[in-house]
């Protein structure tokens, strides 16, 4: 058990490890991809030095394992915690955006990224941190029974809760979203061409699109900086595709 957690941890910062690399490199060699992200060269270099030794003590299950694992458990609530606020913020800014990329399939596939964030690194990271810390908490339990229960019941409960807020999310997000109306609006963005945006920049449009029996009302912003489409189906749920025009501005 001990080997194959130590394996999943160091594929996971290979990973990171990886993100960190081509994030600079692009930054070194790409000046748009700089002007873009304005990413600080000493904090990529940091990233990837921190990636870089979390493999090797992984790698040597050195007695700084378990000090990483709670450290990495409580980088990942944090971040959980703020996720609504920073989430998707810190998902474009950290030089791990590659990773996140491999889980942002769009807004008609948000689960995926759900279900990494919460189940990948809520409750992944918070029973890899309880297995290895064992050895911190186990003999508590023999000491004094009743606080290491309650000791104990505290990783399984954030665990728990990663788990339950992620079907909440797939339960809202049923409720929320319809896949026929992302699709919808991903054709009506492809379909908007430049002389449109530059026409219409900074104004809204409405229409309606029929597919079938069902109307979906289709709304369209108009913006060199980003061109958003929201549509909605007959029964209240919406299907979004934006992004940014500047081909068509210059």
């Amino acid at each position: 058990m001990r080997r194959a957690l130590r394996i999943v941890n160091v594929l996971i910062a290979l990973t990171a490890l990886a993100s960190g690399l081509a994030v600079l490199g692009s930054t070194v060699l790409d000046p748009s991809y700089r002007a873009h992200y304005r990413d600080a060269v000493w904090f990529v270099l940091a990233y990837v030095a921190l990636q870089a030794w979390i493999v090797v003590a992984f790698a040597r299950d050195g007695w700084l394992v378990p000090w990483i694992a709670a450290a990495k458990a409580v980088a990942a609530w944090l971040f959980l915690l703020t996720f609504a606020q920073v989430g998707r913020f810190w998902m474009v800014w950290t030089p791990a955006r590659y990773v996140y990329q491999l889980f942002d399939w769009g807004p008609g596939a948000s689960i995926v990224l759900y279900a990494f964030v919460f189940l990948g690194r809520g409750t992944f990271n918070t029973l890899n941190a309880f297995y290895f810390t064992s050895h911190w908490w186990g003999p508590l339990r023999h000491r004094r029974p009743l606080v290491g229960r309650l000791v104990t019941a505290v990783p399984i409960a954030i665990a728990v809760l990663c788990i339950w807020t992620f079907f909440e999310l797939v339960r809202l997000d049923h409720r929320t979203f319809s896949p026929e109306a992302h699709e919808i609006a991903r054709l009506v963005y492809t379909e908007l061409d430049c002389d449109t945006v530059r026409a219409r920049d900074g104004r809204t449009s409405t229409d309606v699109r029929q597919r079938g029996d069902r109307r979906y009302v289709v709304r369209v912003s108009y913006g060199c900086a980003d061109t958003q489409v929201i549509v909605q189906d007959p029964d209240g749920r919406i299907g979004t595709a934006s992004g940014p025009r500047p081909e068509c501005c210059g």
